[in-house]
This record gives C-alpha cells, sequence and structure tokens, in this order.
C-alpha cells in the first residue's frame, strides 16, 4: 500500500510540476502575442528653416507646403522683410492648428512652432480641452473620424501694437485673420493673433478666436 501511495504522490507532483511550467508559459509568452502590432502611421521631416525651428513634414497639405517655402524664401534673404515674415507664420500657425485630419491624435497639437516659448504649455493644455478634445487615435491609420482641413487663408487686417510681457512692453503685430476649410464642421473662422519680437525671430503669443 505504501508504495502505490509513493506512486501516486511522484504522479501528483509531476502533475503540479508540468501545470506550473504550462501557467508560468502563458503568462511569460503568450502576453507578448497580445502585444500592439508597431505604430504605422509615423510622420517624417521633409524641410526645415536653419535657426528658426520651423519644419515642414510629410504629411502637411499643398497649402502649408506652399507658404512655409515662401517662409523660407523670406528668412534666407539678407533683408528680410518683416511684415511678410508676420503674415506667413500667421497663416501658418492657423493652418497647422486646424488641420486636424493629418493629426495622429489629440495629443497631435499643431501650431506649436510657432508660438513664444513661454505660451506653449498653456496653450496645449487650452486646445486639448477644446478643439482637440475629441480627436481619435489615428496611430495606425484606421480612424473614421470625419476632421476639417485648412483649404484656403487670409489676412484681413495688420497693425503695429505693443505688448507687455511681465514689466516690459515688447513690439508687436496685431493680425485678424479668416480662413475656409473642405468641410465646415463648426470650428473657428475668424481670429485675431498678436504677433511679439523675441531675439530674431516673431512668435504667437496669444489667440483670440472672432465671432
Amino acid at each position: 500500500m505504501k508504495k502505490i501511495y509513493k506512486i501516486i504522490l511522484v504522479v501528483i507532483v509531476i502533475l503540479l510540476i508540468l501545470l506550473g511550467g504550462i501557467l508560468c508559459y502563458h503568462f511569460f509568452f503568450s502576453n507578448k502575442s497580445k502585444e500592439q502590432p508597431p505604430i504605422t502611421n509615423i510622420t517624417t521631416v521633409t524641410n526645415e528653416i536653419e535657426g528658426y525651428q520651423y519644419t515642414l513634414d510629410d504629411r502637411d497639405g499643398e497649402l502649408f507646403q506652399k507658404l512655409f517655402q515662401e517662409l523660407k524664401e523670406v528668412l534666407e534673404k539678407e533683408k528680410i522683410d518683416e511684415e511678410l515674415y508676420i503674415e506667413l507664420i500667421s497663416k501658418l500657425f492657423i493652418i497647422d492648428l486646424f488641420t486636424l485630419d493629418n493629426k495622429t491624435s489629440k495629443y497631435d497639437i499643431g501650431g506649436l512652432e510657432f508660438l513664444k516659448e513661454e505660451a506653449k504649455e498653456s496653450f496645449r493644455a487650452k486646445v486639448l480641452d477644446s478643439i482637440y478634445k475629441t480627436v481619435e487615435d489615428n496611430s495606425y491609420n484606421n480612424r473614421q473620424q470625419n476632421l476639417p482641413i485648412v483649404k484656403n487663408i487670409e489676412v484681413e487686417k495688420k497693425e503695429k501694437s505693443s505688448y507687455k510681457i511681465g514689466n516690459e512692453q515688447n513690439a508687436a503685430y496685431e493680425i485678424s485673420l479668416k480662413w475656409e476649410y473642405e468641410e465646415n464642421l463648426g470650428y473657428d473662422t475668424k481670429a485675431k493673433i498678436i504677433v511679439v519680437k523675441e531675439e530674431n525671430k516673431w512668435s504667437i503669443i496669444s489667440y483670440q478666436p472672432i465671432k
């Protein structure tokens, strides 16, 4: 009888070892097979303006590409046309901000490279909770959501101004713009932005929609 009990005990131990091995396999290896496939929607920089940190991506539309090339030509000249420079970054900012169709997720916020450094974080938080709030993820190019694309834009008004930062008054311009979309989905179509001078570049510090 004792011999039978020993055999049964050995069989039970072997079964427990096998069961433990199966569980370990599923825990450490089967989870790997359930991992997400690599992201396919990847953006590549195709052009940039040295010294200004402005970039062109392969996903940018025809209108953005055209204005970016104009900006590059303006900034590469020995004498820069300041007012044209200001108009172009204002337009590019709006196009990139409101063309949501080419963004990979709600965190992929456009226009930030045209903002003054100190304004970026607060602006990001504001649009993340408004304009970009409902943008669905498109990491795998499978989004079905209908999102806006800016098709044209123009400057309605431009005037010199000043803008107080801390205790210092800075040279500034107030730019009023209006734009249209390929399909009107209820997003802003008019705004006033304020552009200020910082070192060798102009940067946007304020965005105010016009109803």
